[in-house]
């Protein structure tokens, strides 16, 4: 990945750059920028520059990495190589200090203090395990004890936003360091909801984070890491999406979405001349509220709210060589706990009864069932522990028979077990009208579906990988590894299993009261499980300079065979969605990645990744989906960025002055398993231009310059009687100017 041309903030007590910083991992057997597999940095110019302020801003940043933004923080789909998940679970891993993020709930946050972050592409589940089937994404935060700093930014821009972020970061003794930092940002929003003239997505957020470093001893190093972030915004402004226009969103329901997180972590490290030896520990709470019109139309159908309350605890030690040895080796074990409640409320609202329940009713002669409730709640409440361990051993050996080539192979042994508990119900009234005299017989119908179950998964993970260096700069490697996508429930189609079982077991020409059996509580369980999804993945790859010192590449060719693939799908009610198995699949492609300093003060990068990922064998209820591209990842991500900065004399009225433009772009996206809706290639342009003046940057930035005009997510709903599709149109041009304080 590139590093520009502007000049680091002043008065830093070390060089932030991240090329001029040993990077090193408390896991991984080899040098990290000689790693046998393909990995990305982003380092804190790259951050600056771009306007990195949460993870949605690294999309395309790197070859096949895309991270679309679904109008919500709810859910933070992320994808690798054609593959992701937008739903349940997910098939990248999200590390933050080196604590597990193990619900996308939580991965959209407030950058705060972020010193460096990675991109590892392809299966890392030999180091890290679950769920890490695409690639890893580690975000670092600068450590008070290396890093002496007080910062303050503000920034405006047009939409109504305005954000303030403060930190300081200080040594307040050789074995001390401390750090505080917050944030405020309020947004307007973009697009109105042509219901009642409001934004449909206004957005408050605010938060903090704290750190605490302590080095009591040379070989000791103690870190005590506490954060809070709170959101509230308009969420899910879906608008009907037609013959390749977005509608603005247009529904009776509010869409909300509320979320709290706190995240704590204490990091331990020990070294010697021999040995590190790490402990990562890690607490995380976090509870949300969801507000949705479920038919996205200014009709009263189908409304949703969900609550989620969940608390996870993790814990991994480490331990690895600390030796200049050719043979370096690392051994772990990792562990966690998580504990998750839903609470949800699907109401079926009027029309929903009269075009949906109502006629389910009505030809069951000679009776006559009417309906009567205004609306029906159909609540539920969902317990989903979880609970697993793991154990891992990697070994690097190094000039293995020639000078040059290194082996590396490491295996991890996964078990987890998730459970479900969960207890539904709905109740409507009716009037029954019998054959004979005229007469009204009032009647209530109850249904209570509520059972228990539980699943297991073991999984065995290797990986080898063979690297060959022609020189310290230059080499080659191949690699092969098993990717692993932990299996469990689903529990957003239950509103559609209680409409089921209404319709097939309760009309009858006696008396509409469906039984909830034994047999009835397994088949629930049957339509809820999911099943692990699996990879073999290959991976030949070459890194190097092509020029000295000018220009850098770094080129990756892959293969993944996938079976059981997870795909998210609606109920087909479209109340919710569910994740499925579904066949065979395989990913083809290749990730480039070009860097070039052409003067002292002028930089460009290109980053481009292609990814054919495409069903092998595959069968909806109505379509042989076999050779068709597996839908919502892109198959091309493309970034070009340049970089320009330059130092004034002294006396001159500004001291530096820099410009960054960068053009990122995706697609084609399929939005359905038939392909046969889909986004075409978009590119968005983002320019950066700015001078400083003694501690103050002044920056004025401009986002989607070319007003590109795209659709970030597509789905079909049918809850509104018909099948319509929907949209969430891409944000349109914003514009704005930051105000720095570096001292």
């Amino acid at each position: 990945m590139a590093t520009y041309a502007q000049t680091e903030e002043p008065a830093p007590t070390m060089n932030v750059d991240l090329e001029e910083i040993v990077v090193s991992s408390t896991k991984e057997t080899n040098e990290l920028k000689t790693l046998p597999g393909a990995i990305s940095f982003i380092s804190p110019r790259m951050i600056d520059e771009r306007k990195i302020t949460s993870i949605t801003d690294l999309s395309s940043i790197a070859p096949n990495f895309y991270i679309p933004n679904y109008g919500s923080r709810m859910s933070t789909p992320v994808y690798i190589r054609g593959k992701g998940e937008r739903t349940t679970g997910q098939a990248v891993g999200l590390y933050v200090d080196n604590m597990p993020y193990l619900d996308k709930s939580v991965f959209n946050f407030e950058f705060l203090d972020v010193q460096r972050i990675e991109v590892l592409r392809g299966p890392q589940g030999t180091l890290y395990g679950r769920n890490a089937m695409s690639g890893i994404v580690n975000i670092y935060t600068y450590s008070p004890l290396d890093y002496d700093r007080t910062k303050v930014t503000l920034s405006a821009g047009n939409y109504g936003l305005f954000r303030v972020n403060a930190s300081i970061s200080k040594k307040i003794s050789e074995k001390t360091g401390i750090s505080l930092s917050g944030y405020n940002d309020n947004h307007e929003g973009f697009f109105n909801n042509q219901y009642d003239g409001n934004y449909a997505d206004a957005l408050r957020s605010g938060g903090g984070r704290f750190r605490l470093d302590v080095r009591p001893a040379e070989k000791l190093t103690l870190q005590l890491m506490a954060n809070y972030d709170y959101l509230q915004q308009g969420a899910f402004p879906y608008g009907e999406y037609k013959d390749g226009k977005i509608s603005k969103p247009n529904y009776d329901h509010p869409g909300r979405y509320t979320r709290k997180i706190t995240n704590s972590s204490i990091n331990i490290e020990y070294k010697n001349e021999k040995l590190v030896f790490t402990s990562s520990s890690g607490f995380q709470y976090f509870d949300d509220d969801m507000h949705m019109d479920l038919d996205y139309t200014d009709r009263s159908i189908f409304t949703i709210n969900q609550v989620q309350t969940e608390r996870n605890w993790t814990q991994e030690f480490a331990v690895k060589s600390n030796t200049e040895n050719n043979y370096r080796w690392s051994f772990g074990m990792f562990g966690f706990n998580r504990d998750l409640r839903t609470d949800v409320v699907t109401t079926m609202k009027e029309g929903a009864i009269s075009d949906i329940l109502q006629p389910i009713f009505n030809n069951i002669p000679p009776m006559k069932f009417t309906i009567t409730n205004d609306e029906i709640a159909i609540p539920g409440v969902f317990k989903t522990p979880a609970y697993g361990g793991a154990v891992f051993h990697q070994s690097t050996y190094n000039n293995l028979f020639i000078d040059g080539l290194s082996l590396t192979a490491g295996v991890r042994f996964d078990y987890e077990k998730t459970s479900l508990d969960y207890n539904t119900s709905t109740m409507m009234n009716l009037d029954v009208v019998p054959p004979g005299p005229p007469m009204t017989i009032k009647d209530t119908v109850k249904t209570n579906p509520a059972g228990k179950g539980s699943k297991s998964f073991t999984e065995l993970l290797p990986k080898v990988a063979l690297k060959y260096s022609f020189t310290p700069k230059h080499y080659v490697y191949l690699s092969i590894a098993k990717g692993y996508k932990t299996g469990g429930y689903n529990i957003q189609n239950f509103a559609d299993i209680v409409e089921e079982i209404v319709r097939e077991k309760g009309p009858n020409r006696e008396r509409p009261r469906p039984e909830i059996g034994k047999e009835l509580r397994d088949t629930i369980l049957s339509k809820t499980i999911y099943q692990p999804e699996h990879s073999w993945n290959y991976e030949l790859g070459y890194k190097g300079d092509v020029v000295k010192d000018i220009l850098q590449a770094e080129v990756a060719v892959f293969y993944a065979k996938i079976s059981d693939v997870q795909i998210t799908q609606f109920a087909k009610s479209g109340q919710g969605r569910l994740l499925k198995n579904a066949g065979s699949a395989e990913s083809l492609g290749i990730d480039l990645s070009l860097t070039a300093n052409i003067a002292n003060n002028f930089s460009m990068s290109l980053n481009y990744g292609y990814a054919r990922a495409v069903f092998k064998d595959y069968q909806t209820d109505a379509t042989d989906c076999s050779g068709k591209f597996i839908p919502f990842a892109p198959r091309n991500t493309l970034s070009l960025s340049a970089g320009y900065g330059a130092r004034f004399r002294e006396g001159f009225i500004i001291d530096r002055f820099s410009i960054n433009t960068q053009y990122t772009g995706a697609g084609r996206i399929y939005w359905t398993e038939a392909n046969d809706l889909n986004q075409n290639f978009y590119g968005i342009l983002n320019v950066k231009a700015g001078v400083a003046r003694g501690p103050l940057w002044l920056n004025i930035w401009a986002k989607n310059c070319l007003e590109a005009n795209y659709a970030s997510f597509s789905f079909t709903s049918s809850t509104s009687g018909n099948l319509v599709q929907f949209a969430q149109k891409g944000p349109p041009f914003q514009a704005g100017i930051d105000l720095t304080l570096s001292f």
